[in-house]
């Protein structure tokens, strides 16, 4: 039987986190060993398997990824601990205390889960400031321009563009969204204490800081996780901004 290769597979996992991510707001994907992440891959490549060949869900999609969502929570908790009732957490600092990684991650986890809350509750989805979008050309050649920014996505996750981006448009088409995406860029790989003495410190190597940045892609339809900024129509010849399209603001 024909299987879909990697870039579609992880096509179709990202389609199933953006579903997981609509029904369950705090919904995370940036932690591989948690369990629902195991659940939503064993998934995604059980539906290779049962030959769901497009890119996007339909509806027997979106039905199985709301149950792998439910299935992830109850994994969850029958997976913990202790008996913490729901709802954020944050460390409880005692004297003696032996921390780890996961402390100091929950730590940071309880500051940001606070802050997307805030965002998606107050403030809703869309612009908050600049990201305006311009069409410029040069002789054949068109690009479009994002000025720098701020924006929040659905996840209520800030989206800040630093420095004006272009996007090189492509020779004809018919309908492009220029679209904004959320990324994380590990970076300052630093060498990880070793098991083995005698391994090599460059495999050993870790990530010290994570950059909240942004991409910026052009698409013929809309993404959940993605900001719509402008959309691009081609007539004549030569692709136009459409003026009659307005981006989502968010509320102030």
């Amino acid at each position: 039987m024909r299987t879909l290769n990697e870039e579609q597979w992880q096509s179709l996992a990202s389609a199933m986190a953006r579903e997981m991510t609509r029904l369950v707001p705090d919904w995370t994907t940036h932690n591989t060993h948690d369990p629902g992440i195991t659940m939503l891959e064993l998934l995604a490549y059980a539906l290779t398997d049962m030959q769901y060949r497009s890119n996007t869900l339909d509806a027997n999609g979106r039905a199985l990824a709301r149950r792998v969502a439910q299935l992830a929570d109850t994994l969850a908790a029958l997976t913990g601990t202790d008996d913490c009732p729901p709802g954020l957490q944050r460390v409880n600092f005692f004297t003696g205390q032996l921390l780890s990684v996961g402390d100091f991650t929950a730590e940071q986890d309880y500051f940001r889960h606070k802050i997307h809350r805030r965002n998606r509750v107050l403030h809703g989805t869309g612009v908050v400031t600049g990201l305006h979008v311009t069409l410029e050309r040069t002789g054949s050649n068109a690009k479009v321009v994002i000025a720098p920014g701020l924006a929040f996505n659905t996840r209520g996750e800030e989206i800040e563009v630093c420095v004006p981006t272009s996007l090189t448009l492509p020779a004809q088409g018919r309908v492009l969204l220029v679209l904004l995406h959320y990324v994380e860029q590990p970076c300052r790989p630093l060498p990880a204490l070793a098991n083995d003495p005698q391994a090599d410190p460059q495999e050993e190597a870790s990530f010290s800081r994570i950059t909240e940045t942004f991409s910026a892609t052009l698409a013929p339809n809309p993404d959940d996780t993605a900001i719509a900024l402008a959309r691009l129509t081609f007539s004549r010849g030569r692709w136009a901004l459409d003026r009659k399209f307005k981006a989502a603001k968010v509320r102030v």
